[in-house]
């Protein structure tokens, strides 16, 4: 049996029950069933479209986050060029900011 989507399903689920409430007079042992139908056929939808409300807003938040993300970059970058400006690129006073100085490699001589 192939998988059903929730949309599918909701359809069935909602077949059944205008099935029960158009019967309602010959499935009157149902009754209980029925109301519980009804109750969770109206919670079910209810989530769906808080579910996709969740969705929307989370793609929103991520495009934010991304653009956020690409703003601190370019202020990161400016700020590191600056220090470096301001203390120098060798200065070891950049270690307080996060930045590596640039140090001199130590030279080997060769062997003889």
């Amino acid at each position: 049996m192939p998988r059903q989507s929730f949309a599918e399903r909701m359809a069935q689920w909602g077949l059944l029950k205008q099935g029960l409430t158009a019967n309602a007079a010959d499935l009157a042992f149902l009754e209980a069933e029925r109301t519980q139908c009804s109750a969770l056929l109206a919670n079910l939808g209810a989530l769906d479209a808080q579910q996709e409300a969740l969705k929307a807003q989370l793609q929103q938040t991520t495009q934010e986050l991304g653009a956020k993300i690409g703003q601190m970059k370019a202020l990161e970058s400016r700020l590191r060029a600056s220090l470096k400006g301001k203390y120098g690129a060798k200065s070891e006073k950049l270690e307080e900011f996060g930045i590596k100085p640039n140090r001199s490699r130590a030279v080997t001589k060769p062997a003889a």
